[in-house]
């Protein structure tokens, strides 16, 4: 029987990708995650310190509401811009903290991670500059550069606790941007920003026919219980975004939304509908029933996270050799290892093979911050206090420190 050889392999050309395409540069949480998973496939036990996934059970009422419409086979499409009834929901949680007429209109529904890159498609051209204050989340960095925009960073102070000062907030005008993101509170430094502050940066903008994009996705979760908002009927350039992944405990929903102008929402709408049509109805359900909830489970949420934060960072400044600002929300610490001697990468890559800690490097937040760490201080607390012990362990071994870690 004659026998048919298998042909000969082709030689693989270079695979030439659009502009865009080569300006994907992605999050080194999740690259870190990979990396880590890798491990755990090897047998390893991985203390994950990476992500800002809180890994605490979502309210009942969620689960349940989800479950249920998922028996109903809601599993059609939705509006594009998401479930009515939810928001219409998040205008009157909104209208009773501002005091402001806000309604359904004024409110898309879509992943808070993607509202970002959606945003800046709408109100940037290529080339357009955009402000960032610094450090700042790794997906405005990606965005910014996938759209092929220009990014000035302004430094926020790390001797006055990575506050916005009305210092950054004229530097951002001076460097005449399209656009400008904040993130209050911040991710990673936790900070929380003064309300007359963030009031000044939106009235100017305003003026100034500056887009500004107000990033509120741990408001919820301010230890002092403070809620502030830039969330408005009126303001035409200021977008207000949140998202139910950090409060609710659910990121593998991709669930957030944004308050706008009606014309902005419409926009954002019409973008959802480009990109991906609708988010699931079954998820969108189970969020109406989660925000009945919503002030009782954050207050849960707080007080746990915020006892949990101040014993980190207790421990991590009494290090000998690490150092922190203590966070005013959310789950992160943004770490000085300048007295480790390594670079960030070199600290988180070694932290990970020797010690099977996962962080993320301080320079996914900023150029200037290779000195610095990130800790993510979700999941359940004795894994995050043995990876915060290894974390300082190793920072002291570097360091030649001698100070026992707690």
């Amino acid at each position: 029987m004659a026998t048919h050889a298998s042909p000969e392999p082709q030689a693989t050309h270079r695979l030439v990708f659009s502009s865009r395409g080569e300006r994907l540069i992605g999050q080194e949480m999740f690259r870190v995650m990979d990396r880590a998973q890798a491990l755990e496939r090897r047998g390893h036990h991985i203390y994950h310190l990476e992500l800002g996934n809180p890994r605490m059970a979502p309210p009942a009422e969620i689960l349940d509401a989800t479950m249920q419409a998922l028996h109903e086979k809601q599993l059609g499409y939705a509006p594009m811009a998401g479930v009515k009834d939810l928001r219409a929901a998040l205008a009157a949680r909104y209208a009773s903290l501002t005091g402001q007429a806000l309604t359904d209109s004024h409110v898309v529904m879509s992943p808070a991670n993607l509202l970002i890159h959606q945003f800046l498609d709408i109100t940037c051209n290529p080339g357009d500059r955009v402000v960032l204050f610094t450090p700042a989340f790794p997906s405005y960095w990606a965005a910014a550069a996938h759209l092929g925009l220009q990014v000035s960073p302004v430094s926020l102070a790390e001797r006055d606790g990575f506050q916005l000062s009305r210092q950054a907030v004229d530097e951002a005008f001076t460097a005449r941007p399209r656009a400008i993101i904040v993130n209050n509170a911040s991710n990673p430094t936790g900070a929380v920003y003064a309300p007359a502050t963030l009031r000044e940066l939106a009235a100017r903008c305003e003026e100034s026919g500056i887009w500004l994009l107000s990033d509120e996705t741990y408001a919820d979760l301010t230890f002092d219980h403070s809620f502030f908002t830039l969330a408005s009927a009126q303001a035409g350039h200021v977008v207000a975004m949140s998202s139910f992944s950090k409060v609710f405990s659910i990121p593998g929903f991709r669930t957030g939304y944004a308050f706008a102008h009606e014309q902005v929402a419409a926009k954002l709408a019409l973008s959802n509908s480009t990109l991906y049509s609708c988010l699931p109805l079954f998820t969108q359900l189970g969020c109406v029933a989660g925000l009945r909830v919503l002030d009782v489970y954050a207050n849960e949420i707080r007080v746990r996270m915020a006892q949990l934060i101040a014993s980190c960072h207790e421990r991590i400044n009494r290090s000998g050799v690490l150092r922190c600002h203590k966070p005013e929300s959310g789950f992160y610490l943004f770490v000085d290892i300048a007295g480790t001697g390594l670079d960030d990468r070199t600290f988180c890559h070694r932290l990970l093979d020797e010690h099977h800690t996962a962080i993320t490097p301080g320079r996914s937040f900023g150029k200037d911050y290779s000195s610095y760490i990130r800790l993510a201080a979700c999941g359940q607390e004795e894994d995050v206090h043995e990876g915060v012990s290894r974390t300082i362990a190793f920072a002291q071994e570097l360091g030649g420190c001698r100070v026992q870690a707690a």
